[in-house]
């Protein structure tokens, strides 16, 4: 037997973070999704095979949440599941070069090609849960207080007894091959919502509550976002040596010039290093914007 539940939903395809409550308010209108119970146990595995997921509705329109982003070339599929225990969410990710950079748990997954889910139960924009997932299965999970007037989150907020899993078609981080995709399945514990004044139950008869599905995209991949974050490496290092000159010549904007020839030279070396190394980032940074 399938027992729905109602929920209300943004979907969105898009390489912007966190902007999701001001693209709901803008709308004027939210998608609307059934999620059905799933009565046999669902295996957290990345295959999203069992047969309440051959039932479950599947979600195809993602969107662009920025204007000028207006045709999607890589496919993204969801669907949901609920039980007693878990709210269940899958993803299949159409990507001809999977990638990915950061390995630890909530490292800044946001920079790379990921999945992201956001529920947000009372729809307030205040205490709402933020899991990303990349398709190394690495994971962030957040916790977020509040969005305007001033973010604040809380990173060492975890999701206790949260299951995910990947499983890839092709290869991360080798370009020698196209890939297929990556497919996605997350079981969230409905006790993770007990910080979300909900109590930790699933939405009751009729009750509505707000949730965003997001995937990032990045084309240009795995080399330049090492070389990202090796010119950012570059950059701290650059920046430190130059502050160390500064304080031991006791430097100020006004008496710079006042530098004996070789520290002068080297000064402005530095500062030009920096520049190059700011300049090139950039540039890295507009490549994989997808």
């Amino acid at each position: 037997m399938f027992i729905p539940i109602i929920f209300f939903l943004v979907l969105s395809f898009s390489c912007i973070i966190r902007a999701e409550s001001t693209f709901v308010a803008d709308s004027g209108y939210v998608a609307h999704y059934s999620i059905y119970q799933a009565t046999k146990p669902i295996q957290i595995d990345g295959h999203l095979d069992e047969y309440a997921w051959e039932r479950a509705e599947q979600i195809n329109s993602f969107e662009r949440i920025l204007n000028h982003y207006d045709n999607i070339r890589a496919g993204t599929r969801a669907k949901m599941l609920w039980d007693n225990e878990y709210l269940y969410i899958g993803f299949h990710c159409d990507d001809r070069e999977m990638w990915a950079v950061y390995d630890n748990e909530d490292d800044q997954l946001w920079e790379e090609e990921v999945v992201e889910v956001f529920i947000d139960p009372d729809g307030n924009g205040k205490n709402y849960l933020e899991l990303e997932v990349s398709p190394t299965n690495t994971v962030v999970d957040l916790l977020i207080k509040s969005v305007e007037p001033e973010f604040k989150s809380d990173k060492d907020w975890d999701i206790a007894g949260l299951k995910t899993a990947v499983q890839l078609h092709g290869t991360v981080n080798d370009v020698s091959d196209d890939d297929l995709g990556w497919s996605v399945e997350i079981a969230i514990p409905w006790t993770a919502f007990i910080d979300m004044d909900v109590e930790g139950r699933p939405p009751t008869n009729n009750e509505i509550w707000r949730l965003n599905l997001y995937r990032i995209e990045r084309s240009a991949g795995h080399a330049a976002r090492i070389e990202i974050l090796n010119l950012r490496e570059q950059a701290k290092k650059t920046q430190i040596e130059i502050e160390k000159l500064w304080e031991d010549n006791n430097l100020t904007s006004g008496n710079r010039d006042t530098l004996p020839p070789r520290e002068l030279a080297r000064l402005l070396e530095l500062e030009a290093q920096l520049t190059s190394s700011i300049e090139a980032t950039k540039s890295y940074n507009d490549l994989t914007e997808y």
